[in-house]
């Protein structure tokens, strides 16, 4: 027991000192990014000075004269670089320039000069209802134009009108929208209760994606349809990479739904761009996040290809992964990032050491605020309440802070004890009810779903999710099947999405390789005294050195019936109350015992 304390002490002991050592590990790369930097923004690259910005904000020294480099390297501060704006960069700047609390309206305005409707996908109307019903869409200013749609039971359209914006598509189920009517509103009505809903694709694909703007009305209300598709451009064409940073620069202050269709149904093809990651920033889905996660080498770093090396790959799919808490993953990453953290603190480039920094360890900024990290709240050790419970604390609402758990909370400068649902007026609904009538649910300190101004009632579950390994989504991930069916039914438009192939990674096995490691080490270290302490377990506890004075006695079998035999008592020592024979002579008890007391004269020597 003696010896199991010294082990487990020593593993108490080596837990605190791996997390100081880690801590050590970012600091020296702090300082070391630090000397770097510091007096020498004028003379660095584009991309080392925007990531050292991003890195380097908590230093107000330099962050002004980064700040100063960058300006200096601008057309007139509207885009970079100064020599020929770029789409990419001219975002990042943007970022750079919002968390540290400078003006980017120049910027933003010049990403938002910079769009145009993308030409390879297609869109789609779906008018869907539980019977048959007739439908009237009309669109134009004037509403002149129209079309009469008639659905059958079979679910089937037919249409008919003065309109050219619609054609029948995918077996008459819906109607395809050209692409010069791109941009107009479409008013539907119909005789019986229905919804609508914009789907598109792009068309060398075969995966269908379903806009977030699904509606549904009663018999002759109607509902408004409008497709806003665009890109960002670098010169005449799409540049997908380019959108994919000007989208995430342009969220903070800009709204970005127009973008999202276009970079959703072109990320398959360019999965080098690490597209999940900003899609994940831009508009969550749980989709998003198994195509990050399904990427990451089981070394933990992420390697995708895109032409600037795994420290940036495995920097953006941390910034994806980052709104989860101790997301296992994301300790992976930094296990290895560590790992690979050169004798001075810097890994390879000025460019990786910054954005490593900014994605895994970030510092909270002196002035600004508003990163990709979105800078949350809770990992600046501050809390997130209502205003009200703010300010009646005596708090000051920060701002440029989000709140993880709960977006319609604020950031509040001190800890603000949470209330319980019962003090705030509500009641508790479970994972399986909502808050019916005009009610709302918010979190409270012993609930995540707490009703206030409503009633809790069961809310009525799809087919679809009657299995729970079936689920309910807008659009299925490149892993997914999409299931047909009435047993495999939806509301508000949305698909029933099924894993082809269910894989779980499992990292058990490198805790129990650490374990093994850790007992092979104390074994080696305290090998003299486990062989002592084997030895006086077999020994039955005695210490003193056993000599044999006389032959071993006879098996038992070979003795007379009814003759028992005692073993001799040792000089000095007290009769033995045990009956046990002797081992006998020969066999593999006897030759390790001899084999032990051989190897403790040894080391009594």
């Amino acid at each position: 027991m003696k010896k199991l304390g010294v082990i487990l002490f020593l593993l108490f002991l080596i837990v605190p000192l791996a997390f100081a050592e880690d801590q050590a590990k970012v600091d020296k790369a702090y300082t070391c990014l630090e000397g770097k930097v510091s007096g020498k923004c004028a003379t660095l690259t584009l991309d080392e000075q925007l990531f050292s910005l991003l890195a380097l904000s908590y230093d107000s020294g330099i962050a002004t004269s980064c700040k100063s480099a960058l300006i200096a390297n601008s057309n007139n501060q509207m885009c970079w670089p100064k020599s020929g704006c770029k789409l990419k960069e001219t975002a990042i700047a943007t970022i750079a320039m919002n968390y540290i609390g400078a003006d980017a309206s120049k910027p933003e305005a010049w990403l938002l000069n910079q769009t145009k409707i993308p030409t390879d996908l297609n869109w789609y109307l779906e008018i869907d209802s539980r019977d048959a019903t007739s439908c009237a869409i009309k669109y134009d200013t004037s509403n002149s134009t129209s079309n009469t749609v008639q659905m059958g039971a079979d679910k089937k359209l037919s249409i008919s009108g003065s309109g050219s914006c619609f054609s029948l598509a995918n077996g008459n189920y819906w109607l395809q929208i050209s692409n010069s009517c791109l941009g107009k509103t479409f008013r539907v009505s119909c005789d019986k209760d229905f919804f609508t809903a914009l789907l598109y694709k792009k068309q060398s694909s075969d995966v269908w994606h379903i806009s977030s703007n699904t509606q549904s009305a009663s018999a002759s209300g109607t509902t408004e349809n409008k497709v806003v598709s665009l890109c960002f451009k670098q010169g005449s064409d799409c540049d997908y990479e380019g959108s994919l940073w000007a989208t995430l620069a342009l969220q903070r202050n800009n709204p970005v739904d127009s973008y999202v269709p276009y970079l959703i149904a072109n990320a398959q093809d360019n999965a080098k761009y690490s597209p999940y990651s900003f899609l994940q920033k831009i508009a969550p889905a749980d989709e998003f996040l198994v195509n990050i996660r399904n990427l990451q080498n089981p070394s933990g770093f992420w390697d995708i290809n895109s032409g600037y090396g795994r420290y940036y790959d495995t920097s953006l799919a941390i910034i994806g992964l980052r709104e989860i808490s101790d997301d296992p993953q994301v300790q992976e990453s930094k296990d290895w990032l560590q790992s690979a953290q050169a004798s001075d603190g810097c890994w390879q480039t000025i460019k990786d050491t910054a954005f490593i920094l900014y994605s895994a360890w970030p510092r909270e900024p002196s002035f600004g605020g508003g990163g990709i990290t979105n800078d949350y709240c809770e990992d600046y050790g501050k809390s997130c309440a209502s205003n009200t419970e703010c300010v009646d604390a005596g708090g000051e609402v920060l701002g440029n802070y989000e709140c993880r758990e709960d977006s319609l909370k604020i950031c509040c400068s001190i800890q603000v004890a949470q209330k319980t649902c019962a003090d705030k007026g509500g009641v508790k609904c479970s994972s399986t009810e909502d808050c019916s009538g005009d009610g709302s649910l918010v979190s409270a300190s012993d609930s995540t779903r707490c009703c206030i101004g409503g009633t809790c009632e069961e809310r009525e579950q799809a087919s679809c999710e009657v299995d729970t390994t079936f689920q309910c989504k807008s659009t299925c991930a490149a892993d997914e099947e999409i299931k047909t069916g009435s047993e495999f039914s939806c509301t508000g438009g949305e698909f029933c999405c099924a894993l082809k192939i269910q894989a779980k990674k499992s990292y058990w096995w490198i805790w129990l390789l650490i374990f093994l490691i850790i007992l092979v080490v104390l074994g080696i270290v305290f090998r003299n005294q486990l062989r002592v302490y084997l030895f006086k377990l077999r020994s039955g506890g005695k210490s003193s050195s056993v000599q044999q004075t006389r032959p071993p006695f006879p098996p038992m079998s070979s003795m007379p019936r009814g003759m028992q035999m005692r073993p001799m008592p040792r000089p000095g020592m007290p009769p033995s109350s045990s009956s046990r024979p002797p081992a006998q002579k020969g066999s593999k008890i006897d030759q390790e015992l001899e084999e032990t007391l051989k190897k403790l004269k040894e080391m009594s020597k």
